[in-house]
């Protein structure tokens, strides 16, 4: 979330270096000083704001560049005397088991993480455990009617643990035309799988 109001404030930071809003466009663009979006830009990007991430440092120091540029610039507070509005986030840092054991088949498996599997969640918990749940293949984990292709259609999910492909159906299909062949699409990253 606080990365979406980085990008109003940088957003609004450049827009308050346009001239007033007149009829033509073009005057409205020469308003516009580039050297000094490309200095915020400049700093804001720097290794000095440790990649902006929210809980450290550099959220610190990113709030504290903006909220100075905006009085600077004479902006007056938007919530009540502050440029800020609290937003309740957590950071989520998972340490999964280093290996996943699957059993109940013809033979055993012990998977190690990072090489054969993944492990992540969104719960905010102090623990997230699996333990004696049924394991369902779902192929690629992709529903794409305009490839008309459902790898869950006709499995039982509910309650159980899926197992799906990293990519998508056309990375090792041969065909550059499905699913874009080789090049990912959407269907094939995390997010959408998860």
């Amino acid at each position: 979330m606080k990365y979406i109001i980085y990008l109003v404030a940088i957003i609004l930071l450049v827009l308050s270096y346009c001239t007033a809003p007149s009829d033509s466009e073009q005057s409205a663009i020469k308003g516009i000083d580039t050297v000094i979006v490309a200095e915020h830009i400049k700093a804001l990007s720097s290794d000095d704001f440790f990649g902006r991430k929210p809980f450290t440092e550099g959220e610190t120091k990113t709030v504290s560049y903006l909220e100075s540029a905006f009085r600077r610039l004479g902006l007056a507070p938007g919530n009540g005397n502050r440029y800020t509005q609290d937003v309740p986030m957590v950071s989520i840092s998972g340490n999964p088991s280093p290996s996943l054991d699957v059993g109940g088949g013809h033979t055993a498996l012990s998977l190690k993480v990072k090489d054969e599997f993944v492990a992540y969640t969104e719960r905010v918990t102090p623990s997230v455990s699996l333990k004696n749940s049924e394991l369902v293949f779902a192929g690629y984990g992709v529903v794409a009617p305009e490839y008309e292709w459902n790898d869950y259609e006709g499995i039982d999910v509910r309650g159980k643990t899926v197992i799906v492909l990293v990519n998508d159906p056309g990375f090792a299909s041969g065909d550059d035309q499905f699913f874009k062949g080789e090049t990912m699409t959407y269907y094939g990253r995390w997010t959408y799988k998860y």
